[in-house]
């Protein structure tokens, strides 16, 4: 078995927001079980310090729900289709990262609230910002622009403290898509780029939230 200090985890979550600004929320990413730290048990430890939870799945957010968990939900990953009326049912957000998922989500009879990823280097899911424009105009046409609370990316590798270039150019590209999206009238989304690599190594990455997984 493995034994999980509640104590240790307290004092992560304590280590983290101490290079945080107050303004900056701290979700904490349990995603696939929390990393084997077990999703229910270490998201009630966590709960009462963090300001919400990044999971992998609908599935996972409905387990949380299940066991009282009330904290803001994001899933990171794809939502079937079948699947995005039982986000809405259990005030859980989606990601939306390209336009199929854009179109289920149009064509769903409940509409959760969901963030727009974006794809600035990862490449593995996201928009391009040359497609933003376009993402943007579906959205609008469709009635629910309410719907979008938030915008983010993912570095490729943050945590590679001597090759900063890449992250920063990443972060460029994602200030593109947020200037993109605020002419478009979307000026109170929650922006967030950072896992736990570039939130430890600056505090330019931060943003309105953190993204904190394997560091806690």
């Amino acid at each position: 078995w493995v034994e999980i200090s509640r104590k240790s985890l307290e004092n992560n979550i304590k280590t983290v927001r101490g290079i945080l600004a107050p303004k900056t929320k701290l979700w904490s990413v349990v995603k696939s079980n929390a990393y084997g730290h077990g999703l229910v048990a270490f998201a009630q430890t966590a709960s009462a310090s963090v300001d919400g939870f990044c999971i992998d799945s609908v599935t996972e957010g409905i387990k949380l729900r299940k066991n009282g968990l009330k904290k803001p939900i994001l899933v990171l990953g794809p939502t079937l289709p079948g699947l995005i009326k039982e986000a809405s049912k259990n005030t859980i957000i989606i990601s939306i990262s390209n336009f199929d998922a854009l179109k289920n989500f149009i064509q769903s009879e409940l509409k959760p609230k969901f963030h727009l990823k974006i794809d600035t280097g990862m490449h593995r899911q996201g928009f391009y910002v040359s497609e933003l424009s376009r993402a943007i105009k579906m959205i609008k046409s469709s009635g629910f622009s309410d719907s979008l609370t938030g915008v983010f990316t993912h570095f490729a590798s943050a945590k590679d403290i001597n090759y900063p270039t890449y992250t920063d150019m990443q972060f460029a590209g994602f200030q593109k898509a947020i200037s993109i999206l605020e002419k478009a009238g979307f000026k109170n989304l929650m922006k967030h780029a950072s896992a736990t690599g570039g939130t430890l190594i600056n505090p330019k990455y931060h943003l309105d939230a953190v993204r904190v997984g394997i560091g806690l």
